[in-house]
């Protein structure tokens, strides 16, 4: 792990990216991460003081968490926005899927039980991460979908319904490990299941869009 910019000189936002990925290290060992925050920040070699530093509480660090695991994940549907091809669409929701996948089993999983923790009285706060996670994935996949649909490429009458169906496809090992099976880690064995995931999900766009014609 590299060592924190702590310079007096340190822009407030450099600092805040230090943090967050130096918790985040912790969080994806997800079998042995605490499950409160002041743990996680402990493992981490970090004290609530530097947090304050740079973030107005830990609520807004963790969302802040949620925030950047967002931004990873629908980079990929940021990069390549407006296929042309179906091919085009099948790479990028492959490449989409993988970096979902590998988020969801593992540092995902370590977030979701600290959010369990801290969010059990702090209702608040589960809405904040909820908007600035999970919603903020779907809103990058909803725009794909709705593109690759002008464009002829697939047919996707409801666009956020097909997006929140395929990210609940891709959370798969998110709710395994969760409840305590073991979750899928060969490297083949995850691009198998995700290209797996992808093609069923197009191939019911295909489907529909010949019943729709």
């Amino acid at each position: 792990m590299k060592p924190l910019r702590q310079n007096n000189t340190v822009e407030r936002p450099e600092l805040r990216e230090d943090i967050v990925l130096a918790v985040s290290q912790v969080l994806a060992r997800a079998c042995d991460a605490p499950v409160d925050l002041d743990g996680i920040l402990n493992r981490a070699g970090l004290s609530r003081e530097i947090v304050l530093r740079a973030f107005d509480s830990g609520d807004d660090l963790i969302v802040a968490i949620a925030e950047h695991k967002a931004t990873l994940i629908s980079q990929p549907l940021v990069t390549r926005a407006r296929p042309s091809t179906i091919e085009d669409a099948r790479e990028t929701l492959n490449e989409f899927g993988r970096v979902a996948w590998k988020e969801y089993s593992s540092t995902l999983v370590g977030f979701i039980r600290m959010l369990m923790t801290e969010g059990a009285s702090n209702p608040a706060l589960k809405r904040r991460v909820h908007a600035a996670g999970q919603l903020a994935v779907v809103l990058e996949l909803r725009k794909f979908l709705s593109t690759a649909s002008e464009c002829g490429i697939l047919s996707v009458a409801d666009a956020q319904l097909h997006a929140e169906q395929l990210l609940g496809m891709l959370r798969e090992p998110l709710y395994q490990t969760l409840m305590l099976s073991p979750a899928l880690r060969q490297e083949r064995a995850v691009a198998d299941r995700v290209a797996a995931s992808i093609e069923s999900f197009i191939n019911g766009c295909s489907s529909s869009r010949s019943i729709i014609r």
